[in-house]
């Protein structure tokens, strides 16, 4: 069996979200997330159930995306799908922030669009996904203050459907601008060095789609 590096121990979460994947490999991610110890692991709305089932008697949280991967869905969608997630059995969810209106510079659309969200998950952790490959640096500070000042729990780097991966920097940089707010790392991170990385910069947790193969890197 593979051993988990003392600095990752209870870091690592597992993001189930490639397109293609089917029933069979959410329940054999599931199965790898408590092999291995995960914190968490990601799925798309239609497997929240899938994943309940495959995770129970553990203490392993099932995170539902909301308005994923491009966060342009109205904020009243993505209202909606909390709520029928969280009914679903959602213990947490992962919302993408509206790229297009952040970079128009419409904050309190952005906000709103936070807030709604939280309000309707009536207390269950909301991490807000920022996609920084994508973001200056301005962007990327702002958004993650709108993201506090929303109450989200957490910020997420990116969806991993950017075509680069995140970059430490982005991380140090929302650690920086908002130090209460916790940061989780995602988008490309494939290796242990990677993901030691990231928690060097600063991150809570980090996210990855294969477990295994980060593990049996170098």
């Amino acid at each position: 069996m593979l051993l988990t590096p003392v600095p990752l121990i209870r870091r690592l979460e597992l993001a189930l979200l490639a397109p293609q994947l089917a029933r069979a490999e959410i329940e054999a991610g599931c199965a790898a997330a408590i092999q291995y110890d995960c914190v968490a692991v990601f799925v798309k709305p239609h497997y929240v159930e899938v994943a309940r089932k495959a995770l129970k008697d553990t203490h392993i949280p099932v995170i539902a995306v909301v308005g994923f991967p491009h966060g342009s869905v109205t904020t009243a969608t993505k209202m909606y799908e909390t709520q029928d997630l969280c009914q679903r059995g959602a213990d947490e969810l992962a919302m993408v922030i509206n790229l297009g209106a952040l970079r128009d510079h419409d904050d309190l659309a952005v906000r709103n669009d936070i807030a709604g969200v939280v309000k309707t998950a009536r207390g269950k952790p909301i991490t807000v996904i920022l996609e920084t490959p994508l973001l200056t640096d301005e962007e990327k500070t702002r958004a993650c203050k709108i993201a506090e000042a929303a109450q989200a729990s957490f910020v997420q780097t990116a969806t991993g459907f950017a075509p680069n991966p995140v970059l430490a920097a982005d991380v140090q940089l929302l650690r920086a601008t908002c130090p209460d707010l916790k940061v989780r790392a995602a988008g490309g991170i494939a290796t242990q060095a990677a993901a030691l990385e990231m928690i060097g910069a600063g991150a809570e947790r980090v996210v990855v789609s294969d477990v295994v193969k980060v593990l049996s890197s170098e």
